[in-house]
């Protein structure tokens, strides 16, 4: 397997490693099957729109969109089989089999192992999203300091666990009515007619909107991010929503001296925030006096 530099400079500016080519082809390939099974569904679900018969003929009309869609629902699907067994072969071949070789393997640390995967929710997720409700009601002046993934980027990651079975399952179903009906009663087949359409239109809204601002709309990326692209992200980036991990992996590479400070809060509306809250015990000198002089 390829290893990344963890850090990169390019042009005097320091870049950190997030997502390997593997993860980015898989990311790439997702993002266009959605959008081409939002193009071509979205159209039967609201086909008395005047939008919907261009959109529908633009990918072949009535005989060829549905095809294209069932091409294009079985890629996901696959997709999201080989990514699974992906990561079920790393956390094996990385963490649970040396564990074995070494005589040590057991129930209990399996589990370990399992909970300390970096995209399974925390205790500190729960903190950080309790931190920021905080932050924006002005309780607290200063930001959570977000670690290697942010809730928000697990939440990203899970939602569509939940979309593949609910759309996946519904969709293979309606794909093959005939052979559904020797196994399950009409009634379901109905059920999963509605439930394909909803849940596929909830999915839509949900990575039009929530995903697609954080990643691209939202000021401190916009136009668009970069990272599903190249892989690394700015350490402008990584202060303002990693703090947490910036100053980890700054401290391993031996560059504690460079560690920038976190990210700006705001000033209370009064001299002392409405509630107390403690300093990250990550923040740095740099840090606290910056803090220090915002809450002034």
């Amino acid at each position: 397997m390829k290893q990344y530099p963890t850090i990169k400079i390019i042009n005097g500016k320091k870049y950190f490693f997030r997502f390997d080519l593997d993860q980015r082809i898989q990311h790439i390939l997702l993002a266009a099957t959605v959008i081409i099974l939002v193009l071509t569904g979205m159209p039967l679900k609201f086909s008395d729109a005047r939008w919907a018969p261009y959109i529908n003929s633009f990918f072949g009309g009535s005989k060829i969109s549905p095809v294209i869609h069932k091409i294009t629902g079985a890629i996901m699907l696959i997709l999201f089989a080989y990514h699974v067994i992906r990561v079920i072969s790393k956390i094996l071949s990385k963490q649970i089999i040396p564990l074995k070789k070494e005589g040590k393997l057991s129930i209990g640390r399996v589990t370990t192992i399992l909970i300390q995967q970096p995209m399974i929710p925390n205790l500190k997720d729960a903190k950080d999203i309790i931190g920021l409700i905080k932050y924006l009601l002005y309780f607290s002046t200063v930001r959570p300091d977000g670690d290697e993934f942010t809730w928000k980027e697990k939440f990203d990651y899970w939602a569509p666990f939940w979309g593949m079975f609910v759309i996946g399952l519904s969709g293979l179903i309606i794909w093959n009515k005939v052979l559904a009906t020797q196994l399950i009663p009409g009634e379901l087949i109905n059920l999963c007619l509605i439930a394909h359409s909803d849940e596929a239109l909830l999915a839509a809204l949900f990575l039009f909107i929530w995903h697609w601002y954080n990643v691209h709309f939202s000021t401190s990326v916009f136009p668009m991010g970069t990272v599903f692209l190249t892989g690394y992200l700015s350490e402008e980036l990584m202060v303002e929503e990693h703090y947490e991990y910036y100053v980890k992996v700054m401290t391993k590479e031996g560059l504690e001296h460079e560690i920038l400070p976190p990210h700006g809060g705001h000033k209370p509306f009064c001299k002392k925030p409405l509630l107390a809250t403690a300093d990250s015990p990550l923040t740095t000198t740099a840090g606290e006096q910056h803090n220090d002089t915002m809450q002034q």
